[in-house]
């Protein structure tokens, strides 16, 4: 009986340490000392949220967050849009803040991962920060060359600013003009990226990762894909070159079957090599992927769905079966 009671309260010391080792976790302040933008897509999935919020050190454990969210009920109330995380905020606090929608607005402009130039041209003349009558598609790689040589050094002068808007968050004052808007995130974008050793085409595939893939191993592992199938004259087939080519963004983006017939250099399943220009602003995590891709042996992958996570194949085979199975 003495031993029975002994094992019953180690049991319950033991469970009552977890329950206060769980509590500590949720409430614990990360590690950020300063406030830090983050942005939610729309229909992006908890993996890759909790995947990017571990990547930015504002918590802990991914795999804490999801069960945590889960265990509350809360994953299906996370919203898409722009917030600004506390310093030192908890993953509880977090939590709190994703899913009551405390998005921000005031003096804040953000460039989400992946917008491309005419999305984030949109934002800016809804927030009434950039006068209808300019845009930012008016300016071009001539009008900033002289001063951006590392930048533009070997770029045509007519070629479209398109990938070098770094995704961050801006404080934008109206009254300024659409050159002084750019020079802010070309400042960004040269700053960001000082230490990385980046070509023009680094950024086209960089820009493909984002659109395509959602966590940091499946953009390396995708990236090493498309490196080799480029290596061998194969075609990409990028399903969002697709979107890019029909209209220079991604908002309401159908991919009929006629669209993959388009005549357009983006048209990644019509024409070999990369598309003539990145097709959308990518962040850090997928710049470090496409300098930085994973060996593997697949040639082929596909996004599921309804989890968005990435499924590889080997042949063309499996990834028509895949096809059938998570499309």
């Amino acid at each position: 009986m003495k031993h029975k009671n002994l094992y019953q309260i180690i049991i319950f010391i033991f469970a009552l340490c977890l329950v206060a080792s769980f509590y500590c976790a949720i409430n614990a302040p990360s590690a950020m000392i300063l406030s830090q933008p983050f942005s939610i897509s729309k229909g992006e999935s908890i993996v890759s949220i909790s995947s990017r919020l571990k990547q930015e050190n504002l918590i802990y454990s991914d795999l804490l967050f999801r069960f945590y969210v889960k265990m509350i009920n809360q994953a299906q109330n996370i919203k898409a849009g722009y917030y600004i995380i506390p310093a030192r905020a908890s993953m509880k606090n977090i939590i709190k803040l994703i899913t009551t929608n405390h998005v921000t607005t005031d003096g804040i402009f953000l460039i989400k991962e992946g917008e491309t130039l005419k999305e984030i041209d949109h934002n800016l003349h809804l927030q009434n920060i950039l006068p209808e009558s300019q845009t930012l598609a008016d300016l071009k790689v001539k009008d900033f060359k002289s001063d951006y040589q590392n930048l533009f050094h070997d770029l045509p002068g007519d070629t479209s600013l398109e990938g070098f808007l770094f995704p961050d968050s801006y404080h934008l004052p109206q009254g300024l003009t659409n050159r002084e808007i750019i020079i802010i995130f070309l400042n960004n974008f040269s700053e960001k990226t000082k230490n990385l050793n980046i070509s023009y085409q680094d950024l086209i595939m960089t820009s493909i990762l984002e659109k395509e893939v959602q966590t940091e191993m499946d953009k390396r592992m995708v990236a090493d894909l498309l490196w080799r199938r480029l290596k061998e004259n194969i075609p990409l087939q990028v399903d969002a070159t697709i979107c890019y080519a029909q209209n220079q963004s991604f908002d309401n983006c159908v991919l009929t079957k006629d669209a993959f017939n388009l005549d357009s250099p983006y048209n990644t399943y019509k024409y070999q090599g990369l598309p003539p220009t990145p097709i959308s602003n990518p962040g850090l995590i997928s710049l470090k992927a496409a300098l930085n891709p994973l060996a593997n042996d697949y040639w082929y992958y596909l996004t599921n769905r309804k989890t968005g996570q990435t499924i590889f194949s080997q042949t063309y085979e499996e990834h028509q079966q895949a096809r059938q199975k998570y499309l």
